[in-house]
């Protein structure tokens, strides 16, 4: 039966039927359907229907799986609420094959290990002046952790990787949050989709300008490549857009609510405070204990699939669940429990497959190095309210706080 045949009441509505469990932990749905209903229909607030994916075997099935697309650019693609970074043309997030691998390796010189290593240096750097600035204002009753560490430590982050000024990083910011806003039009999210890539375009211009070895950075070798015929124009814009969003929202939610999870798991914290070898295992669990979002961005069947007994047609949308798959019984002991010293190293936090998170390294780097940065400059520093007070940002695809008070 195609997903279009079937009745109302068996399908699922993102986000409504997905609240979040207690303190920005999984939706208690996603442990439901992943033992029952491991392939659920689900409709999108752009009104497309598609398959959920929450099984941790099956989630990596439909990421290192071919038949299973990520090239969306084409009218009638199954979308999350609108045309979002999904709909865009040139983008490394929506290639596939040969064209994908090349322009990947385009970039890959900036995300190694060995980079990451130097962006450790400046992130510490960053932190410190941070905390240095909190402590000179001094805990006055409560201090906003978002607007005054986890948003502008990013922010500083961004514009050094990617060549902007902060007015640039604030645009980039707005029109990123209205593109994922699942509540948002799909008026909304077409202007900000347009308005991404915009300034996509004036980033790989400027970046043009310069001498080939003077414009540095990855927009930098983008424009290079397009310059030299390596990509075309369109893909060193499309995949300037798609930076932005990566180093612009995603890192703001692990620093913030990983923050506060630790806070809330002391016997955990004093061990990083005992052994600082520890803080990338604590980036690492905070990322798969929390992940971001309800959902990862859909993708399409190239041909009929067969999954649980349930023919999945071709051209039918399909959505996989990083976050329901984090917490698979299946592939983690006790996974509702937060234990930075657990064995199991196979989160798909940041994917899968020819798809896997270019800035995967670079992005546990710089959550690992904050919170050593804090904690071990801010020893006494608490939560200022009752976590179960603390709400998340309405308007966040990811699973942020809205603010986080907290005191020392």
């Amino acid at each position: 039966m195609a997903l279009t045949d079937l009745a109302e009441t068996e399908v699922l509505r993102i986000p409504q039927d997905f609240p979040p469990g207690p303190l920005f932990t999984i939706p208690p749905i996603l442990a439901t359907l992943r033992d029952d209903r491991p392939l659920c229909p689900v409709v999108m607030p752009s009104g497309n229907r598609l398959w959920l994916v929450t099984r941790y075997a099956d989630v990596r099935l439909v990421m290192h799986d071919p038949r299973f697309s990520r090239d969306l650019v084409f009218a009638g693609a199954p979308r999350m609420a609108g045309d979002d970074l999904t709909s865009v043309e040139g983008s490394l997030f929506n290639m596939e094959g040969d064209d994908h691998a090349h322009l990947r390796s385009v970039l890959g010189a900036y995300f190694t290990r060995r980079t990451a290593d130097g962006w450790r240096v400046t992130t510490e750097r960053h932190a410190h002046d941070l905390v240095d600035r909190l402590e000179r204002a001094g805990p006055a009753g409560s201090v906003d952790l978002v607007t005054s560490f986890s948003e502008p430590l990013v922010a500083r982050f961004a514009t050094e990787l990617m060549g902007i000024d902060n007015d640039e990083h604030a645009r980039a910011q707005v029109q990123i949050r209205r593109q994922l806003d699942l509540s948002g039009t799909p008026e909304q999210i077409r202007a900000a989709t347009a308005a991404v890539a915009a300034l996509a375009e004036e980033l790989v211009d400027r970046a043009d300008g310069h001498t080939p070895g003077r414009s540095g950075g990855p927009v930098g070798t983008l424009a290079q490549a397009a310059r030299e015929g390596t990509i075309s124009r369109r893909e060193a814009v499309g995949t300037t857009g798609l930076l932005l969003m990566n180093v612009t929202d995603p890192l703001v939610p692990p620093l913030t609510v990983g923050t506060m999870t630790l806070l809330l798991h002391d016997d955990q914290l004093a061990a990083c405070r005992r052994d600082p070898r520890l803080w990338p295992e604590a980036a690492r669990e905070v990322l798969r204990y929390h992940n971001n979002g309800i959902t990862n961005f859909p993708r399409v069947a190239l041909e009929d699939i067969d999954l649980h007994g349930i023919r999945v047609s071709k051209g039918e949308g399909v959505i996989t669940s990083t976050l329901a798959a984090a917490h698979d019984p299946r592939e983690f002991a006790d996974p509702g429990v937060f234990d930075l010293r657990r064995t199991e190293k196979g989160s798909v936090f940041f994917g899968a497959g020819t798809h896997f998170c270019l800035g995967s390294v670079l992005a546990q780097v710089v959550v690992a190095t904050a919170y050593a940065v804090l904690f071990a400059r801010l020893p006494g520093l608490r939560l200022a309210v009752a976590p179960h007070t603390v709400e998340k940002a309405d308007d966040s695809f990811f699973a942020c706080p809205a603010t986080l008070p907290v005191t020392w």
